[in-house]
């Protein structure tokens, strides 16, 4: 888990659509013959994972419980306090600051969406039972603040 803490944004550009890839390639890179390959293979697939929050399929259940808390982790700011949320979302619109208002809004209310569609936004319960339902009432309030919920 922390090497997949360290690697998965290694290689962030907010106009590249292969970051997760590109990272877990670097990670691949950096840590061959420093840990066999079924490690590896976990920890680049948890990079990967990054892209769409969906846990990785593993046979091991400890590997799967690893991942479950590390995209927990990577989440975890959506359940943030309300100040602490609106922080981060005025830091991602810095970071897509070349995106025109108009697709900003779009994308980002697309994302949020996503999210709140699904069953659970975090995967374990102590995610859930600690952050889901402030996460929940903050993308609602992000939704409704970007004009689209």
């Amino acid at each position: 888990v922390e090497a997949a803490i360290w690697f998965h944004d290694a290689i962030y550009d907010s106009r590249a659509k292969d970051n997760e890839a590109r990272s877990a390639a670097l990670a691949e890179k950096k840590l061959a013959g420093r840990t066999d390959t079924e490690r590896l293979d976990r920890i680049t697939a948890m990079i990967i994972a990054t892209a769409t929050h969906e846990l990785p399929h593993f046979d091991d259940e400890n590997a799967v419980r690893d991942a479950a808390l590390f995209l927990d982790m990577d989440l975890a700011i959506l359940g943030a306090t309300p100040d602490a949320f609106d922080a981060y979302e005025q830091a991602v619109r810095r970071e897509y600051g070349w995106v025109e208002e108009p697709m900003w809004r779009a994308g980002r209310s697309a994302v949020l969406k996503s999210f709140l569609a699904r069953t659970h936004i975090f995967h374990t319960e102590e995610f859930r039972q600690r952050f889901e339902v402030q996460a929940r009432q903050n993308m609602a309030r992000s939704l409704k603040a970007l004009g689209l919920s």
